[in-house]
C-alpha cells in the first residue's frame, strides 16, 4: 500500500504555520492576566505592559490580538473596555484591575516625570429620598529600578488618583441628591515627579528605568428605587523625558574608531 508523501506532509505545515502565527501574537497567560507586550514610545519603552483581575476579559484595553495599548509620542493610551460598574434594586458592585510595566528610557535619555490622567462619566438617579453612590479611586504603586543605566536598591512609592469633583480624601466619590446627574463627566490625574525624587535622596543623574503598577477601583450602590453607574473610558500615562548624559554609548563612528585603534596597536605589537 502506498503513501502518498505530500499529502501526509501538509497537515504538519498548516499546524506548524498556526502554532507559529499563535505564539506571534501578545499572550493571555490565563483567566484574568493579560499580556501585550512591550510598546515603544519615541523616547521610551514600556515593557512588559500587563493587566490582571478576576474578569474573563481585559478592562483596561482591548483584548491581546484584537487591539490593545498604543502610543503617542512618549505616552501610552488605554482605551478601557467594559470598565464600569453599574448598581440597583438594593445591590452594590465592585469591580477591579492592576495594570503592570517597567518603563525604560531609550540611550541618551532619562525619565523626568511620569504623569497620568483619567477620565470616565457617572450617573446617579432615582426616586426623591433614595440612596445611590458611585465612586473611583486608583493607586499607582512605583519603583525606580536604574540611574543613568545603573541598577540600584531604592524603596517602593505610592501616589494616587486626585479628582477634582467628589467627596473623599482625593475626590471621586459621587452621592445622591447632591451628586444627581446623567453621564457626569469626571476627570483626574496623578503626577510623579522622578527629578525631585532622587534630589530628595540626594543622588546625581536621572531615572532610566521604573516599575509602575496601578491598581484601579470602582464601585456602586443603590436601594431599591434609585440606580448607580460610573466608567473609565480613557486612561493616559504620559512620560516626560531629557537627556542623560550619563546614560550615553559611543557614537557607531567613534566604535569604529576605538576598534580600528586597537587593531593597529596589536599589530604593531605581533610586529615587534
Amino acid at each position: 500500500m502506498s503513501i502518498n508523501k505530500r499529502s501526509s506532509r501538509f497537515p504538519i505545515r498548516v499546524t506548524m504555520v498556526a502554532v507559529m502565527a499563535i505564539c506571534a501574537l501578545p499572550s493571555i497567560a490565563s483567566a484574568g492576566t493579560f499580556s501585550w507586550g512591550d510598546i515603544a514610545g519615541t523616547d521610551v519603552m514600556f515593557l512588559d505592559v500587563k493587566e490582571n483581575n478576576d474578569e474573563a476579559t481585559s478592562l483596561f484595553a482591548p483584548m491581546p490580538g484584537t487591539g490593545g495599548p498604543i502610543s503617542i509620542g512618549n505616552s501610552l493610551h488605554l482605551d478601557p473596555q467594559g470598565f464600569s460598574s453599574e448598581s440597583s434594586n438594593n445591590t452594590a458592585d465592585s469591580l477591579d484591575s492592576q495594570l503592570s510595566t517597567v518603563i525604560r528610557s531609550n540611550v541618551g535619555k532619562g525619565l523626568e516625570s511620569i504623569n497620568i490622567s483619567e477620565l470616565g462619566d457617572y450617573s446617579l438617579g432615582g426616586l426623591t429620598g433614595r440612596e445611590a453612590n458611585a465612586s473611583v479611586g486608583a493607586a499607582f504603586i512605583w519603583t525606580v529600578l536604574e540611574v543613568d543605566g545603573a541598577a540600584v536598591n531604592l524603596a517602593t512609592q505610592a501616589t494616587n488618583l486626585i479628582l477634582g469633583t467628589g467627596s473623599g480624601p482625593n475626590g471621586g466619590q459621587y452621592s445622591r441628591p447632591g451628586d444627581d446627574g446623567t453621564a457626569v463627566i469626571w476627570s483626574g490625574a496623578a503626577n510623579i515627579d522622578l527629578a525631585a525624587y532622587l534630589s530628595s535622596l540626594q543622588i546625581n543623574g536621572s531615572v532610566t528605568a521604573l516599575r509602575l503598577t496601578f491598581d484601579n477601583t470602582l464601585q456602586t450602590s443603590a436601594d431599591d428605587a434609585a440606580t448607580a453607574f460610573i466608567k473609565k473610558k480613557s486612561i493616559d500615562i504620559g512620560v516626560v523625558s531629557g537627556d542623560s548624559p550619563g546614560h550615553d554609548v559611543p557614537e557607531p563612528t567613534t566604535t569604529l574608531l576605538l576598534m580600528l585603534g586597537a587593531s593597529l596597536s596589536s599589530c604593531r605589537r605581533w610586529r615587534r
